[in-house]
């Protein structure tokens, strides 16, 4: 794969990761795989515990908030993590960063021990041409700033630093406005809707791109948290979970317009399809030439079974995109001798260090040969 400008992309050789002891070999892999040269397998990221008897994770805090809030928690809590993960292959030690969420235009947000949401606002007027207006000295976005940059500093050299969890203009609005207002609204008001949708996103897009000139500071290439990818140009993630309740029709007027400013702006994407409500996009996203990945969530409950989704990940690789796939070690055979290597990301969770050891040197024998 080439960059925007048709040039391929090297890395430097003195970059260090104080939690991924191999990253200088992965990080010439991850340059190889974007730069569409195959190196013998696919990439794939293996993670599996490494607990160690000395290290103890630190204390819970005493609110939801400090989870992912309070600072110095937090890194520990990370570093802890770090510590007693094994990181194979192309796995990288990385976070979602969910404090990406407090980033709300003001609305409240809601702390879990498992995630952050933004709950609905009452009587919301879309029709307010001031409505999201976006003030990069709030006080919300500020202490966000804060607290990313010090993450970045802290990570740097020790862990992937990228963009975090923020939600795209669509599925943000769906969430502050509720589902049924979002769908009515879409029906009632489509123009003030679409205008919203797209005014969101361009803020989107400038947050993003802040972002990027605060982490690449202290991080050679470019890193999305969440996903736990790297990549030695610019790249982007983008979603649409409520596209799940929306006809293609729909997702042609509201949707397809916000992903394709994301391709313009970033040139390569990684697109979240989540749920089998979604797949009738499928189609129209695989003729997005910016989306250079799908990656695939079956959805809360549902299997990620390599033989039930084979069609699918056929059908990715057919218009020629990548697919991320979540592959349970004893699957690993069948995605490989099913599947195209040079168009396959697989993370893949293992029980042991040891059986991800065996997978890693399993994976090159049933892989085909270099190009």
């Amino acid at each position: 794969m080439e960059c925007s400008e048709g040039h391929l992309f090297t890395e430097p050789d003195n970059i260090i990761m104080l939690f991924k002891p191999d990253w200088r070999e992965t990080r010439q892999r991850l340059t190889d795989f974007w730069n569409g040269k195959y190196t013998g397998r696919p990439c794939i990221a293996l993670y599996a515990p490494d607990p160690k008897s000395d290290l103890k994770p630190p204390e819970q805090p005493s609110s939801e908030r400090d989870i992912y809030l309070n600072f110095d928690w937090y890194i520990k809590n990370l570093e802890y993590r770090f510590s007693t993960t094994a990181f194979l292959g192309e796995a990288l030690p990385s976070d979602s960063v969910m404090a990406g969420y407090t980033i709300s235009y003001g609305s409240r947000v809601k702390f879990t021990q498992s995630t952050i949401w933004i709950e609905p606002v009452e009587n919301l007027d879309i029709e307010d041409k001031n409505i999201f207006n976006l003030d990069w000295q709030s006080a919300e976005i500020q202490a966000f700033l804060n607290f990313y940059t010090r993450f970045v500093q802290a990570g740097s050299g020790k862990f992937l630093i990228g963009q975090p969890a923020i939600l795209p203009g669509n599925d943000f609005l769906s969430m502050i406005m509720g589902s049924e207002k979002f769908l009515t609204g879409l029906v009632d008001k489509p123009d003030a809707m679409k205008s919203v949708i797209m005014k969101l996103a361009k803020n989107w897009v400038f947050i993003k791109k802040n972002l990027t000139e605060i982490y690449t500071k202290y991080q050679e290439g470019y890193g999305i948290c969440w996903l736990g990818l790297w990549c030695p140009y610019p790249f982007i993630s983008t979603q649409s979970d409520i596209s799940c309740m929306l006809s293609e029709e729909m997702f042609e007027q509201f949707i397809v317009p916000e992903i394709e400013l994301v391709g313009r702006e970033f040139k390569t994407v990684i697109y979240h399809l989540d749920g089998p409500g979604a797949l009738h996009h499928l189609e129209r996203l695989c003729k997005i030439p910016e989306i250079k990945m799908i990656q695939w969530v079956p959805g809360a409950g549902r299997s990620y079974s390599v033989r039930e989704w084979l069609w699918l990940y056929k059908k990715i690789q057919d218009a020629g995109k990548i697919i991320m796939a979540y592959v349970e070690p004893e699957e690993i055979n069948f995605f490989l001798r099913n599947l195209d290597s040079r168009l396959s990301f697989i993370v893949c969770g293992c029980k042991t260090k040891k059986e991800a050891e065996q997978v890693l040197l399993n994976i090159e024998k049933l892989s085909g040969p270099k190009a």
